[in-house]
């Protein structure tokens, strides 16, 4: 619950998607109506390309990756929370402490340097070599929306 209130804070103020032509609304009923079998990543993307019909479709897929970096954002603050309160926890037990903390910010900045070095070498392998080509562009989102899905899975650990 306290994840739907904070994603919802941070979706209402951040800037307007694609010409406020974009919704994320597609998506989220893929995802909504997807059961535990089905691989999340077949919703990735459902969004931009439903906004892409009738709208410019590179700002589709801006709006759509602007989506899943907020998501991001969201669940990487709710595990970064958690893991300082279990450093806190075991400080104030006088249990030596893992620094999930330090480990979680270590593994995030690598994931983004994945990231980062992945797409580049995604962009290499396409004809126009430019970096906001589709396919680098889908290489980002796709990338980002596993690590949400990552993130969010930790978060919900009791």
């Amino acid at each position: 619950m306290r994840f739907l209130a904070l994603f919802t804070a941070l979706l209402l103020g951040s800037a307007a998607f694609a010409q406020d032509a974009f919704t994320p609304a597609a998506t989220e009923a893929c995802l909504a109506g997807l059961d535990r079998k089905t691989d999340k990543r077949v919703c990735v993307g459902a969004s931009a390309r439903q906004c892409g019909e009738t709208n410019d479709e590179a700002a589709c897929m801006a709006s759509e990756i602007a989506y899943w970096d907020i998501r991001l954002d969201v669940a990487y603050a709710l595990v970064l929370d958690r893991a300082k309160g279990k450093d806190d926890d075991a400080v104030h037990l006088n249990i030596k402490p893992r620094d999930q903390t330090g480990a979680l910010m270590a593994a995030q900045d690598s994931w983004h340097q994945y990231r980062t070095n992945t797409c580049a070498f995604e962009q290499t392998l396409w004809g126009s070599g430019l970096a906001d080509a589709p396919e680098v562009r889908a290489c980002h989102l796709y990338l980002t929306a596993e690590q949400v899905f990552y993130l969010e899975a930790v978060a919900s650990i009791e």
